[in-house]
């Protein structure tokens, strides 16, 4: 492999995003506002993916609009931008609260504020991302919670923006169960800001279009190379991966799927996916049209056999 090759395929993940998590921690030290850093580091980090999807493409067909830019927009808007802040408002407004109480009726703080800033940063997403794994999980072998996870899988190419492409509800309760034991347990502002960061940044690269491999971190990050057998159209594949930040529930629980003598297929989503509805609004009501969606999909099915 070219030098130029070998360092876009093995660097640039770690590089940029420690990187950026550096960037957080200095200017969460220098009192900038949480908000600002979240969305500094995510235009920075979405920058950089933007071109290097272009010059190092895991699948250049990828690259190629499928007619979703306008459908990942909308779900960009609604479940990234508009909801988590509403959502994150009522989960501190009742989690603060009980924080306050149990801590008072303890008379200690829960949160380890001494530990160094590393270790306080990983506890935090040990915590958050067990029951964000058992959601995701849930999302998978629940039959009724699958009509709301199926729109996260209905794009048949990945690009940085689909990792925007979830139904509200399931964004909601996402990161209701990610960030309510933080609050609970009383974790600091500044441990929060670099969880966000964390988060915001994992997610864009997860979903990227780049030709990245980690090598041992993927033990670590939950990232592109794991999360493609994720939306495979295979059911025993894409039932795995959980972790969308890190991948360590998924080993302690046997769901880690990794081969090394393979790759994940550049075909993608749901399988007989023509009829899935591709318009942000119809999106919203696939978990309400369900036997709708699945008569059609069937359909399809039976006419190309």
């Amino acid at each position: 492999m070219h030098a130029s090759r070998f360092l876009m395929t093995y660097c640039l993940f770690p590089v940029t995003f420690f990187a950026a998590m550096l960037f957080a921690y200095n200017a969460e030290k220098q009192g900038m506002n949480g908000a600002i850093i979240v969305v500094a580091a995510g235009l920075g980090v979405i920058f950089i993916i933007s071109v290097f999807e272009r010059i190092h493409p895991k699948h250049r067909r990828w690259n190629k609009s499928h007619n979703d830019v306008k459908t990942d927009l909308l779900h960009l808007l609604v479940s990234q931008i508009m909801l988590p802040p509403a959502v994150d408002a009522g989960i501190k407004a009742i989690m603060l609260l009980v924080a306050l109480k149990v801590s008072a009726f303890l008379g200690v703080d829960i949160w380890p504020v001494h530990w160094p800033v590393l270790m306080q940063l990983a506890m935090a997403l040990l915590i958050s991302q067990f029951g964000e794994y058992w959601v995701h999980r849930s999302m998978h072998e629940v039959p009724f919670l699958w009509r709301f996870h199926s729109v996260h899988h209905s794009p048949q190419r990945l690009y940085w923006l689909n990792a925007a492409r979830f139904h509200p509800i399931d964004t909601a309760a996402g990161n209701a169960v990610a960030l309510a034991p933080l609050l609970l347990l009383g974790a600091p502002d500044n441990i929060l800001i670099l969880f966000s960061v964390w988060v915001a940044i994992h997610g864009v690269f997860q979903h990227c279009n780049i030709d990245i491999k980690l090598g041992p971190l993927n033990y670590l990050f939950s990232q592109a190379e794991l999360h493609r057998w994720h939306h495979s159209l295979k059911l025993e594949e894409a039932n795995s991966n959980y972790g969308n930040n890190i991948i360590f529930w998924d080993i302690v629980f046997g769901t880690m799927y990794y081969p090394r003598d393979k790759e994940a297929s550049e075909d993608i989503g749901l399988a007989n996916l023509n009829n899935f509805p591709q318009t942000y609004l119809k999106q919203l009501m696939v978990p309400f049209r369900w036997r709708a969606v699945n008569h059609s999909i069937a359909d399809n099915s039976e006419q190309n056999l």
